[in-house]
């Protein structure tokens, strides 16, 4: 390989200097054409041994080429839909509200695609357009594909009046009432006294406050307590003639009888008002 790359080389030389004796070529001219030319060859014969390629020889005389800009390919937006849509993954339905207190208006089947008019920021529901009919309907979105309608700028819903009045609870008022006049007894062994006593209802209804005579001798009395929960039964004092502790109650069976106690028990004390009869025992407990 080496020696033919030799006689290559020497004979095209040998040709050159010839074409430089020719006339009409100036000697000068004919080298420089010559030593080009074995370069060329060179470079040619260099490629060959290595397996590359030949890079082309720059003419100093010349601008180096610009290599073109590598174009960089746009990205390609998808662009909004102009009518907001959403569907479901499981069969959901669309009532006149947004609760399951409000009617049925239609069944939104799975995959079924439909238009939303409005939003609603009081719960996970949106108005949409009745598919099977005029009007619309609240869809709730607990299945929905697209719960995000920002970029729509929709309107707000308004909510629709609950299809059930909101009940006011009416205070229950118990039944056993103290106030107002009441005949009363009071027994100690074989000393029995009677009279009558008024009864009135103080502290938002949690104290009872009575006054009253006993007979004979027209004794005063006052007496006084506070109320159980349901106004049944009440526990304090009496004043007066004498002193000592109270203890009342209203018979569940006769809410114009009470029966109770004076003085811890060493006197019997009942009532009875509004035509009823004196109870009996009379003593409570």
């Amino acid at each position: 390989m080496n020696a033919a790359r030799k006689t290559i080389t020497f004979l095209f030389l040998f040709s050159t200097i010839l074409a430089a004796c020719a006339p009409g070529q100036s000697s000068e001219s004919a080298i420089q054409t010559g030593i080009a030319e074995t370069l060329q060859i060179a470079q040619l014969e260099t490629a060959a041994a290595g397996g590359g390629q030949v890079q082309p020889t720059t003419d100093p005389g010349q601008p180096a080429a610009t290599q073109a800009p590598t174009e960089i390919p746009s990205a390609t937006l998808s662009a909004t839909p102009s009518i907001p849509t959403t569907s479901v993954t499981q069969n959901t339905n669309c009532r006149t509200g947004p609760s399951q207190f409000y009617g049925l208006v239609v069944t939104i089947n799975a995959g079924q695609v439909v238009e939303v008019l409005k939003t609603y920021g009081g719960a996970n529901y949106v108005v949409i357009r009745n598919p099977n009919g005029v009007g619309d309907c609240w869809l709730w979105l607990q299945y929905a594909t697209n719960t995000n309608f920002t970029s729509y700028n929709l309107p707000q819903a308004t909510q629709p009046p609950t299809p059930f009045p909101t009940s006011t609870a009416t205070p229950t008022v118990p039944p056993f009432d103290w106030s107002g006049g009441w005949n009363i007894k009071a027994v100690n062994g074989g000393s029995t006294y009677t009279g009558s006593m008024s009864c009135s209802i103080s502290g938002s209804g949690e104290d009872v406050n009575c006054s009253g005579t006993l007979n004979p001798g027209a004794l005063p009395y006052t007496f006084g307590g506070d109320l159980s929960d349901n106004r049944q039964s009440f526990s304090g004092a009496f004043g007066g003639t004498g002193s000592g502790t109270v203890a009342a109650m209203i018979k569940s069976g006769n809410l114009n009888q009470f029966i109770g106690n004076l003085d811890a028990g060493t006197w019997e004390f009942c009532g009875w008002r509004s035509g009823a009869s004196e109870p009996s025992p009379c003593e409570w407990p």
